[in-house]
C-alpha cells in the first residue's frame, strides 16, 4: 500500500492506496516546516493521522509539502513520519513537483500553485527548474490568499475601502485594530490569517474595489512568475490550488491579457498526485 499526501500552509490531504483503490482519505492540518516544529509534526501525526492507519500495511509514503525545499526540512517532516510509520519507505517532496506531476504527469509545462501561498516552475517531466523562489508572504506571494489578504487588509487599515465594503467587513468580523496586529504579529500562522480573507472577498467579487484588486493581484502573479519563463506563450501553463480554483473566471481574463492559454486548473493537486502514482512505478529516491 502508498499513502499519498499534499501538504500545504492550511490543510493535508492524506490518501491511502490499495493498488489503484483508494482505500481511506484523511485530513489533518497543515504541515509546513516554516510554521511547524518536530514536536508539533509529531502531535498530528500521532493525534490525527496515525489511529487511522494502524490496521494497514504501508509499504511507501509520499509526501508533497509546502516549505519541503530544503534537506532540514524534508528531514523534519520524513523523521516525524518514521517514527510512526517505521516499516514504510518515506519520499518527501516540494509542493511545487506535487503540482507538475498532478498537472501533466511525466510531460511537460508550467506548474503553477496558488493557494494560501504561490509558487512556479517549468517541469521537463521529470525535474523541476524555477526562476523565481517562492519567498512567502511577506516578500511574495503574488496572487496567492495571504496577499489577497494583504492588499485587502491593507486597504482596510489605511481607510481606502468603499464603505459598502469597510461596513459589511467590520459587521461580519468586528475586529479592533489590535486584534489584527496580534494576529499578524504575535500568534502562528499568519500567512493563514490572511488567506482567511478570500471568502469575504469571493462573497463580494462583483463589486469593483475586489475585482480590480483581485485582477492586480493575479497581474502581478504573472509578472513575477510566469513572464519570467522562455516560450511561455508555446508552453503548457497550469494552475493548482484553491484561488486558481475559486476565481479562475478573472485568472483566465488575465491570462488572455498576456497571451497565454491555461492548460488546466485544479482545486488541489491530491487527485492528480493519485493518478500518478496508480501508475506503474516511477523511479524514486528515498529521504531514509
Amino acid at each position: 500500500m502508498k499513502l499519498i499526501a499534499d501538504s500545504g500552509s492550511t490543510k493535508t490531504t492524506w490518501v491511502l492506496l490499495d493498488g489503484t483503490k483508494v482505500k481511506n482519505t484523511i485530513n489533518t492540518c497543515g504541515l509546513n516546516p516554516y510554521f511547524h516544529n518536530s514536536e508539533s509534526i509529531e502531535a498530528v501525526i500521532m493525534a490525527d493521522l496515525a489511529p487511522f492507519l494502524v490496521e494497514y500495511h504501508i509499504k511507501e509514503i509520499h509526501f508533497y509539502g509546502a516549505g519541503c525545499s530544503t534537506a532540514y526540512n524534508n528531514s523534519m517532516i520524513s523523521d516525524a513520519i518514521q517514527r510512526f510509520f517505521g516499516k514504510s519507505n518515506v519520499f518527501v517532496y516540494h509542493d511545487i513537483l506535487g503540482a507538475a506531476r498532478a498537472l501533466f504527469g511525466d510531460g511537460k509545462g508550467i506548474a503553477c500553485i496558488l493557494g494560501t501561498g504561490c509558487n512556479s516552475c517549468y517541469f521537463d517531466g521529470t525535474t523541476t527548474y524555477s526562476k523565481v523562489d517562492s519567498l512567502g508572504y511577506l516578500f511574495g506571494d503574488e496572487g496567492a490568499g495571504s496577499y489577497l489578504g494583504k492588499l485587502f487588509l491593507g486597504a482596510y487599515l489605511k481607510k481606502e475601502l468603499p464603505a459598502v465594503l469597510r461596513d459589511a467587513f467590520d459587521q461580519q468580523y468586528g475586529y479592533t485594530l489590535e486584534d489584527i496586529l496580534n494576529s499578524l504579529y504575535n500568534r502562528p500562522s499568519p500567512n493563514r490569517f490572511l488567506a482567511s480573507f478570500s471568502i469575504f472577498l469571493n462573497a463580494n467579487r462583483e463589486h469593483p474595489f475586489v475585482h480590480e484588486l483581485l485582477q492586480r493581484s493575479f497581474q502581478d502573479f504573472f509578472e513575477a512568475h510566469i513572464l519570467k519563463y522562455d516560450d511561455y506563450r508555446s508552453t503548457h501553463i497550469g494552475f493548482v490550488g484553491s484561488i486558481a480554483h475559486i476565481y479562475q473566471e478573472i485568472l483566465e481574463t488575465v491570462a488572455t491579457k498576456e497571451q497565454v492559454k491555461i492548460f488546466r486548473i485544479l482545486p488541489s493537486p491530491i487527485e492528480g498526485l493519485v493518478e500518478y502514482h496508480q501508475l506503474p512505478n516511477h523511479m524514486q529516491i528515498s529521504n531514509k
